[in-house]
């Protein structure tokens, strides 16, 4: 549970019932972004893919896209093939 966050998670619940959008986090830190990002999984339960920008890795060309869509293609087993070619 997070206190003071109504309005937040309401955007996350809209975001998620409407079909699919994009979540951007950002803040001073010790805000709760974090808490905020882990209410976002558990309402999302398994239908978000998530980046972040690592600064070690800002020379690794793709590195976000990377850890972005490595869920995706580490679960092509799972989905049907006429969806995975769609």
């Amino acid at each position: 549970m997070l206190l003071g966050r109504d309005a937040e998670l309401d955007r996350l619940r809209a975001l998620l019932e409407g079909g699919g959008g994009t979540l951007v986090l950002r803040g001073n830190p010790g805000i709760g972004k974090s808490a905020l990002l882990d209410a976002a999984r558990t309402l999302a339960s398994g239908r978000m893919l998530e980046a972040r920008g690592i600064e070690s890795e800002s020379t690794l060309p793709l590195a976000a896209l990377r850890d972005l869509l490595g869920p995706v293609t580490d679960a092509g087993d799972a989905i049907p093939a006429p969806q995975w070619a769609a």
